[in-house]
């Protein structure tokens, strides 16, 4: 199979010099399949035309028109029913790398009901200096939402673009995020198609312009189909500009019925902390349709035993005794027993609300199509991140993303500020709906009784076919451990060494590439740098 690439190009504003190296990256790929169709401007610059001129006069690979910016996605349509397997927009002015057709046409060989496939970038001054490599995550459909990661270099199958309403009318920097979003709709993950290497470089200039995605304002233009694909899907929500991230907010409407919330909250002792959590839910929560479930794990001081019994007879909430050895998973299995909320909130009780609406900010995602489980940000005490979602097979089995980052920090791409799928998420603070942890089995109490328990749980719910969301709009803070402590006795380390090895074992494929990280990124550290020896071959300045 040898797909033959129709590539779009609009030059609008364009500098002859830049026009130019655009098409000679063009040309100079070695594979030979491909077309490239140029829009321009009817006034554009004489200089503009008279290289257009060169390039269709040598190259009959290359055609070139003269439209007004809103005539090119009709052209565009056109295009795609005369020709190609797959279409791609290139940004005016912006390069490929000499493989980059290559390495799509065997992804879409590989893969050939693939409808979408991106690569990874960077960007290149006007001396030629390469810089700033945006090393993606596999498809991500929430942070899509949040933010045109997908960035420069998206390639769809022509077929699907028409059974997705054809190209949008205007073909500026968002337009691949508008069909993506069109297109991804009729699609499953296989067919989405992440290359994870940097084959486009995106133009950068003195004045610091950019595309939307490497911006840090977001945009009407995004704010609006954003809102277009809510309405097309029947999704009430609100969409707001994240400023500091460039991207976006769902603010998804809770259903309706307003469903009960079962808050689970495991606890020893420490009444410092547990009435701290408690107080915070019931003081600043704003949700109302909820129910607090206490499980006294063996407390023996008499002054948090008295505040059980009052917390009972107060009907603040219903407090049960799990007279055994601490093991959290069956802690929690034995209080869902008890539950008679739809949907169940795992929580710690060294915990704290920050943000009035994150029951409401869960609850909008966790019913949104294919979501199982859902995570909040939580913060340490002095206001650094505390978890940002977990990355599994980095730095271990798994570990919190953007830890230690300050709360208002965008960190790698923006995405410390914005809701995205992720592998796993903490259980200090995890959403899911009653029904699904029943029938997953809830938390393996045999094999992980004291850690990755929430992990396991989170890569079962995606091996059922759901989703796993972490989102920065609910905040809590967390005394990471505090109730327990970290005890490192000689059993705890053996203990602590079976589960992982355990997890190992369990899923050793899932830990070897984490799809929400990205290859190129490195795997001793959960923090975004760059990988001293990437899991795909060469360098990314290659």
């Amino acid at each position: 199979m040898q797909p033959k690439i129709t590539l779009l190009l609009n030059v609008q504003a364009g500098h002859a010099q830049y026009l130019a190296a655009t098409v000679e990256s063009v040309r100079a790929q070695i594979y030979p399949h491909w077309e490239l169709h140029i829009a321009a401007a009817p006034d554009c610059d004489p200089a503009i035309r008279e290289v257009l001129g060169e390039f269709t006069r040598s190259d009959a690979r290359i055609s070139a028109g003269f439209l007004q910016a809103d005539q090119v996605g009709a052209t565009a349509m056109d295009a795609a029913r005369r020709s190609g397997d797959y279409l791609g927009i290139l940004g005016e002015h912006d390069l490929l790398a000499q493989r980059a057709l290559y390495c799509i046409a065997a992804e879409a060989a590989a893969y050939p009901d693939a409808v979408l496939l991106y690569t990874d970038e960077d960007s290149i001054d006007e001396a030629g200096a390469r810089t700033a490599p945006n090393f993606k995550p596999d498809w991500n459909p929430q942070l899509l939402l949040s933010q045109n990661y997908l960035g420069g270099l998206c390639v769809f199958r022509a077929d699907a673009i028409g059974a997705a309403g054809g190209f949008p009318d205007r073909l500026d920097t968002g337009a691949s995020c508008e069909l993506a979003l069109r297109v991804s709709e009729a699609a499953n993950v296989r067919q989405i198609r992440h290359i994870p290497q940097v084959l486009y470089h995106c133009r950068t200039y003195r004045d610091g312009a950019a595309p939307e995605w490497a911006g840090n304002t977001p945009c009407a233009a995004g704010k609006q189909m954003r809102e277009a694909y809510l309405a097309r899907n029947g999704i009430c929500g609100e969409v707001i500009g994240v400023p500091g991230a460039g991207g976006y907010r769902i603010r998804y409407a809770i259903p309706a019925d307003m469903p009960l919330v079962s808050i689970i909250i495991p606890t020893r002792d420490r009444l410092d902390l547990l009435r701290r959590c408690i107080e915070s839910l019931r003081g600043l929560g704003s949700y109302p349709h909820y129910e607090i479930i206490v499980v006294d794990n063996q407390s023996a001081d008499p002054v948090t035993l008295a505040y059980l019994d009052a917390l009972a007879a107060g009907k603040i909430a219903t407090v049960l005794r799990h007279d055994r050895p601490f093991n959290y998973p069956a802690i929690n299995n034995f209080a869902v027993r008890y539950a008679r909320g739809q949907v169940l909130c795992l929580l710690n009780n060294d915990t704290e609300v920050i943000t009035p609406e994150w029951m409401e900010e869960m609850l909008g995602l966790l019913h949104q199509k294919d979501v199982g489980v859902v995570g909040a940000k939580l913060l340490y005490p002095d206001g650094k991140v505390q978890h940002g979602g977990d990355l599994v097979g980095v730095g271990g089995v798994a570990n919190h993303a953007h830890a230690f980052l300050r709360r208002d920090d965008p960190g790698y791409q923006g995405r410390a500020l914005l809701a995205q799928d992720m592998s796993a998420v903490t259980g200090a603070c995890l959403m899911v709906r009653k029904a699904l942890y029943e029938e997953l089995g809830g938390l393996d109490e045999r094999y992980l009784p004291v850690s990755f328990n929430d992990v396991d749980f989170c890569l079962r719910v995606r091996e059922a076919g759901y989703r796993v969301v972490w989102t920065p709009h609910a905040e809590l803070y967390h005394r990471e451990s505090a109730s327990r402590g970290k005890n490192r006795s000689a059993e705890k380390v053996r203990l602590a060494k079976r589960e992982a090895a355990y997890m190992r074992k369990r899923w050793k494929h899932a830990l070897r590439r984490d799809p929400f990280y990205n290859p190129n990124l490195s795997q001793e550290r959960p923090d975004f740098s760059l990988s001293n020896a990437p899991l795909v071959e060469g360098s990314w300045l290659t």
